[in-house]
């Protein structure tokens, strides 16, 4: 942690940076009067002070500062830089005014994605908040889906609601030594509702060297939860949360934010993917994606298959090994027809992964990676693609058809 922030203030970052900013970043932590550097005078050898600065032990810098950049780190990036741009545009903010004409630091550079994200942070707040939870609402690979019952149900995002929901996420966060630190973000896309959790986590100690001593020092960091929710499926989605409090984390939103206490608690919430149509279908199964002109192509690049035997005696079921087979052609189901696995008779598809071509106005097809895992497990990496791929699953019968199941409750 301690060797991410040295590389991210690096020597051209202190050659280049706006020494305003650096003005401000210290101010925040100290006072007018007790700034680490003085930042009068000439403009080399302020930046040599602030070199000084930063090659002491990461021990004697300001925790604050050190949190500061924390977070700027987590956007100072190219892909960062563009999600700040595109969310300074939706709220009508202008990063840059015009320059005073008596700037005597008016440095090439000010552009550069790590400027760019300490200006947003220092002068735009708001700004790089709403965009570090677009960048967290983009990072999960493996959500938790939950299914309602029913379809068409509303969440309720209003000031009373939010606070409820984001009170008793305060409550879970502590159970966990994350402290109290919790911030909520709300954002409509389309039809689906997404909330941005950003929390701390568990303080961790991080040993340095300073000299030939070795100095602990504590670190918290900042980490996010996400959840999306689509109200035309009575879907929710959540990432970043461990696996034992994902459903406390939808029961709380189905309480608060639905009014619908309980809503992702059925037996079949989670009960979303099935591999039984490949199982069927054997080595021989291929995705069918005519349906979308825009996929190329859909290779199956891994597959896993589990042998369960019957233990009599304690009358269940018992795993006794795994085949898995991996082929970049997109033969890896194929390669099970050679082998001892034969599908119904103890053995079980237990996942496959898949990469999915796109076509693009490129050369080059754009590529997704998905990994199935029923009975509620679809990850991979949220792109423009996200609906297709759903499609994709959807279509070839591995998405379970939630209609039918309410048909089968509400016979009963």
């Amino acid at each position: 942690m301690a060797s991410d922030i040295k590389k991210f203030i690096n020597p051209k970052f202190i050659r280049t940076i706006d020494l305003g900013l650096m003005k401000d970043l210290f101010a925040r932590h100290f006072g007018e009067d007790d700034l680490p550097v003085t930042f009068d005078g000439d403009l080399a050898e302020i930046r040599e002070a602030l070199k000084q600065y930063f090659d002491a032990p990461v021990t004697e810098w300001s925790e604050g500062v050190i949190a500061d950049l924390h977070r700027v780190a987590e956007l100072g990036t190219g892909e960062g830089m563009q999600i700040i741009l595109n969310e300074a545009r939706r709220q009508g903010v202008v990063l840059y005014p015009d320059p005073e004409p008596d700037d005597e630091d008016q440095s090439t550079s000010k552009r550069e994605a790590k400027h760019v994200a300490l200006h947003t942070y220092l002068h735009h707040h708001g700004v790089f908040e709403a965009a570090a939870d677009f960048q967290a609402l983009r990072a999960p690979t493996a959500m938790a889906e939950f299914r309602g019952p029913e379809r068409d149900v509303q969440a309720d995002l209003t000031e009373d609601a939010t606070a409820r929901f984001r009170a008793e996420m305060v409550q879970l966060l502590e159970q966990d030594l994350r402290g109290q630190y919790c911030r909520l973000g709300s954002y409509a896309d389309d039809e689906e509702i997404n909330l941005a959790v950003s929390h701390g986590t568990p303080i961790v100690t991080t040993p340095v060297l300073v000299g030939d001593q070795e100095q602990i020092i504590p670190l918290q960091e900042v980490k996010y939860a996400v959840l999306r929710y689509t109200p035309v499926e009575g879907l929710l989605r959540i990432g970043g949360v461990a696996k034992a409090r994902q459903a406390d984390v939808a029961e709380l939103f189905a309480k608060h934010v639905l009014d619908r206490s309980g809503f992702f608690s059925g037996k079949d919430a989670r009960d979303l993917y099935t591999l039984d149509p490949i199982s069927e279908a054997g080595p021989d199964f291929a995705f069918d994606h005519a349906f979308d002109e825009r996929i190329l192509e859909v290779r199956i690049v891994a597959a896993a298959a589990d042998l369960f035997e019957r233990d009599e005696e304690e009358q269940k079921w018992r795993h006794v090994r795994s085949w898995v087979s991996r082929d970049a052609s997109g033969a890896a189901l194929q390669h099970f027809r050679g082998s001892e696995v034969r599908f119904g008779r103890g053995w079980r598809l237990g996942e496959i992964t898949c990469r999915v071509f796109f076509r693009t106005e490129t050369k080059r097809p754009a590529q997704v990676t998905a990994r199935l895992k029923p009975p509620g497990t679809l990850a991979f990496r949220r792109t423009r693609f996200e609906k297709a791929v759903h499609a994709l699953f959807a279509r070839n019968g591995l998405e379970k058809d939630r209609d039918a199941g309410m048909v089968v409750d509400t016979a009963e």
